[in-house]
C-alpha cells in the first residue's frame, strides 16, 4: 500500500474512532442530566487528548520512514551524478584521445599529413589577416629506400624515430607544427616565420641529424644525412594560397637533392637557378 493511501485509511479510522467516543459521551451525558456534566467533560477531553496522541504517533512513523527513504534516495541520487560526472570526463578524454591519434603519426609521434595541411590553412589565413609571413621547411632523409634495403624496414623505422626525435629537441617553438608528410619526408611550418629566421631553424636541425651519426653504408658520407628546402610567404587575400608555399618548400628541396643532398635550398636558390 502507497503511503499517501495508509495516511487517508489512519486518518479515517482515527475520525471515526472520535466520532463514536463523543457519541458515547454524549449519549452518557444525557442520561446523567448536569450533575454528569463536569465528569463527562473530563473523560472528553482525555479521550480527545488520547486520541490525538495516538493520532499523532500514527501520523510520525511514516514520515519518520519517509524522511529515510528520501535520505538513501538522495545518497543514490548523489552516486549517480558522481558516476555519471566519472562517465563524462571518461568519455571526453577518450574522445580527445581519438582526435590525437586521428591527427598524429603512429610512428614518429608527429603531426600527420592531414594535421599538417589543416594547421598550414589555418596559419596562413592568420596570416593573412595580420600581414605576417610564415615558412615552410620540407626535409628528406637522404638515400632512404638504400638504407632500408642494406638494414632492413625495422631499422629505417628506428631511424625516422630518432630522426623525429631529433628534430623535435632543435628548441623548436610550441606554435611550430612538426609533422610527418611522406614516408621519408617531414614538414615543418614555422608561423611568423621569414627566409632567413626558417634557415637558421633548418641548419639546426640539419646539424642535429647529423649529429646522430647514424651509420648508412650506401650514403657517400657513410651516415645519415637529411636534405632542406625552405620556402617563406607574407600571404595576400585573393593572391597567394597556401599550396603554393608548400608547392615551393618541396621544389626547393628537389633542388637540395640535386645539388649533392645533406645540404639546404630555398625559394631564392630556385630563382637564381632559373636565372
Amino acid at each position: 500500500m502507497s503511503l499517501s493511501r495508509t495516511l487517508q485509511t489512519r486518518l479515517t479510522l482515527a475520525a471515526t474512532a472520535a466520532v463514536v467516543v463523543t457519541a458515547a459521551v454524549l449519549t452518557a451525558m444525557a442520561w446523567s442530566g448536569t450533575q454528569g456534566l463536569a465528569g463527562a467533560a473530563i473523560v472528553l477531553v482525555l479521550l480527545s487528548a488520547l486520541l490525538s496522541w495516538l493520532l499523532l504517533g500514527q501520523l510520525l512513523r511514516p514520515l519518520g520512514g519517509l524522511e529515510s527513504e528520501l535520505q538513501n534516495l538522495q545518497s543514490e541520487r548523489k552516486q549517480l551524478v558522481e558516476e555519471r560526472d566519472d562517465a563524462r570526463v571518461h568519455l571526453e578524454e577518450m574522445e580527445k584521445t581519438l582526435a590525437r591519434v586521428g591527427l598524429e603519426d603512429a610512428l614518429t609521434g608527429l603531426a600527420n599529413r592531414r594535421q599538417f595541411e589543416r594547421g598550414l590553412l589555418e596559419e596562413f589565413n592568420r596570416a593573412a589577416r595580420t600581414n605576417l609571413s610564415l615558412a615552410v621547411i620540407m626535409i628528406d632523409i637522404d638515400l632512404f629506400d638504400e638504407y632500408n634495403a642494406a638494414y632492413g624496414r625495422m631499422a629505417g623505422d628506428k631511424v625516422l624515430r630518432r630522426v623525429g626525435s631529433a628534430i623535435r629537441d632543435t628548441n623548436v617553438r610550441p606554435e611550430d607544427l612538426l609533422s610527418r608528410f611522406g614516408t621519408q619526408e617531414i614538414a615543418v611550418l614555422l608561423p611568423g616565420s621569414k627566409l632567413e629566421g626558417a634557415l637558421i631553424v633548418a641548419e639546426r636541425i640539419r646539424k642535429s641529424i647529423e649529429q646522430l651519426d647514424i651509420t648508412h653504408s650506401a650514403s657517400p658520407t657513410g651516415r645519415v644525412t637529411i636534405s632542406i628546402g625552405i620556402a617563406s610567404v607574407t600571404p595576400q587575400r585573393q593572391v597567394d594560397e597556401p599550396e603554393t608555399v608548400l608547392r615551393e618548400s618541396e621544389q626547393a628541396l628537389a633542388l637540395a637533392k640535386a645539388s649533392g643532398r645533406d645540404c639546404i635550398r630555398t625559394t631564392e636558390d630556385l630563382v637564381k637557378a632559373q636565372a
